[in-house]
């Protein structure tokens, strides 16, 4: 069953395995992925997914009147998660 701005990538030839999640308004794309290893399962990560979208659309419609600066925060937000991710893999491999 398709599940609306979610998508499973299950490729035998990567290393991630997860959902991704993606959301597109006023110009702007968000998108954040959920690793089943890092969350335990492929249900453990969907259901993670699933929260953070349901989440942003949330915050989406409590926001109407200032989206375009929502979406600039919450993708601001998604890029410092991935920075401090990749600091983290960076300072661990030197």
């Amino acid at each position: 069953m398709k599940v609306k701005n979610l998508t499973r990538y299950t490729y035998e030839n990567t290393d991630f395995q997860g959902w991704r999640v993606s959301i597109q308004r006023c110009g702007r794309i968000i998108t954040r992925y959920f690793s089943d290893l890092q969350y335990g399962s492929e249900e453990e990560s969907k259901a993670a997914a699933i929260e953070y979208r349901d989440t942003v659309f949330a915050n989406m419609n409590s926001n109407r009147e200032n989206l375009p600066e929502y979406m600039d925060r919450e993708l601001a937000h998604v890029q410092d998660l991935l920075r401090e991710k990749n600091s983290g893999l960076t300072l661990h491999n030197r």
